[in-house]
């Protein structure tokens, strides 16, 4: 049956000379794989271009049953990219976001809700001209409303621990290892307050910055099943240091 739907690029995998298997976020189906062919020649309907990490498609596909591997047989870019493949700050995030997508969305069902904010997210990226070095600190806050932790904000208080296992703030320093000290923890309920609109006011040191980061890649790992260390990270530090 050949279907059409938007899809998100995550994650592109070369599969012979001539074809790739490509990891999508879709609209209508959520998360799918497919086989896509991409001959070399210039006048080929799909080209490599397409599938770079997060780029915004639209897509025609022939799906049938329980296939792993569904086949693409058309592709549009519905929105190309002027920042994200000019400015090498830009590229680097999408790279991380991307691969961080490809980790964390591993549901099959749709969610047009998510798709949408995901789908909004890149073009923000894309246009973004100031505070580009927080943006990856608001899309992993924001992406754990659309995923089931978003922590609960609700047991703040000042001079608590923050719980990253319950995703709560609590008075006493938990049992476990996997908390936030009192002022890691203020610190952690502040970026709570962090958007795209006003990210470029805070200002934080590479090291603040860095460690925040590794802060919400520990607090992911503890709430999804296999989420490994993103190989990204290391080249994401090294350009915003």
């Amino acid at each position: 049956m050949l279907v059409k739907t938007k899809a998100l690029v995550l994650h592109c995998l070369p599969y012979s000379d001539s074809a790739s298997i490509v990891h999508l976020y879709t609209e209508e189906f959520g998360r799918m794989s497919y086989l896509v062919r991409l001959p070399k020649s210039r006048k080929a309907v799909l080209k490599r271009a397409f599938f770079q990490p997060l780029s915004v498609l639209e897509i025609e596909a022939d799906h049938k049953g329980s296939r792993q591997l569904q086949y693409i047989k058309e592709a549009h870019c519905l929105y190309p990219f002027t920042g994200i493949c000019s400015d090498v700050g830009k590229s680097t995030i999408a790279l991380f976001l991307a691969e961080v997508l490809y980790r964390s969305l591993r549901d099959t069902e749709k969610n047009p809700v998510l798709f949408a904010f995901l789908c909004q997210s890149v073009q923000l990226l894309d246009l973004c001209d100031k505070g580009l070095a927080n943006f990856h600190l608001v899309f992993l806050i924001k992406l754990t409303r659309y995923i089931g932790f978003y922590p609960n904000m609700e047991s703040q208080r000042s001079d608590w621990y923050f719980d990253l296992q319950g995703g709560v703030f609590v008075a006493s320093r938990p049992a476990h290892n996997a908390w936030l000290s009192p002022e890691e923890a203020a610190f952690f309920a502040r970026l709570m307050d962090i958007n795209f609109e006003n990210m470029s006011t805070y200002q934080f040191g590479h090291h603040k910055r860095t460690d925040i980061l590794h802060q919400m890649l520990d607090y992911y790992k503890i709430h999804l099943v296999d989420f490994p260390a993103i190989k990204s990270l290391e080249v994401l530090e090294e350009v915003f240091e």
